[in-house]
């Protein structure tokens, strides 16, 4: 065995060498989501869209303030006439769960003759605490990554560049946790805004 290897060494290294690369890449690659530790914090974000095909005399505006999530519907004006905001979904993350679940609000009557602005209540949320730094707590990010190679040239030799089927992900040093698709609207995901981190439930204003 060891004399057909010495005389088909090229042969060997040829076989032998891709595998150990390919292995070794993979088990780099994935190391660091292994080793993370998951997240813990749970967080609030905010899709927009415009409805073209009935437009409105006003735009939602979601921020937090304090720690709280707030809501407001403005009247369009001369000065905000490119604000395509009609319509406003909220969601949440569960960490323990990987998932998002929409948040539930109603707007305020008369927004079709809207002429100051009129705040949104959203009882779901007026027992969190936000946290609007874009890092959590325990270090994770949320970002948008699409399509993004990682991996560099052996990644594409491989294979192995990563394709993210949210496009969306929690992002701790190396480590990246992909997530689900957070909005089905294709239209509102376009225009989805991170507006904090779950701190603290049920606590008082």
């Amino acid at each position: 065995m060891k004399k057909w290897i010495k005389e088909n060494l090229v042969l060997v290294s040829g076989i032998v060498l891709p595998v150990l690369l390919v292995g070794g890449f993979f088990i780099l690659s994935n190391a660091p989501r292994v080793l993370s530790d998951p997240p813990d914090y749970d967080f609030i974000i905010v899709g927009y869209r415009y409805d073209y095909q009935h437009p409105s005399n006003y735009y939602l505006s979601f921020q937090v303030s304090d720690g709280r999530l707030t809501g407001k519907a403005l009247p369009r004006d001369q000065d905000n006439t490119n604000i395509n905001r009609q319509q406003a979904g909220i969601f949440r993350y569960d960490a323990a769960s990987n998932t998002f679940e929409e948040i539930i609000y109603e707007l305020p009557d008369g927004l079709d003759s809207l002429e100051e602005p009129v705040s949104i209540s959203i009882p779901e949320t007026s027992g969190l605490k936000l946290d609007k730094r874009l890092k959590s707590p325990d270090g994770y990010t949320f970002e948008y990554l699409g399509y993004r190679g990682r991996g560099g040239l052996l990644g594409e030799i491989f294979g192995m560049r990563r394709r993210y089927e949210s496009g969306y992900a929690l992002k701790k040093d190396s480590a990246y946790i992909d997530l689900p698709r957070p909005v089905t609207d294709p239209y509102m995901q376009n225009d989805l805004h991170f507006m904090g981190w779950v701190i603290q439930e049920n606590d008082t204003p």
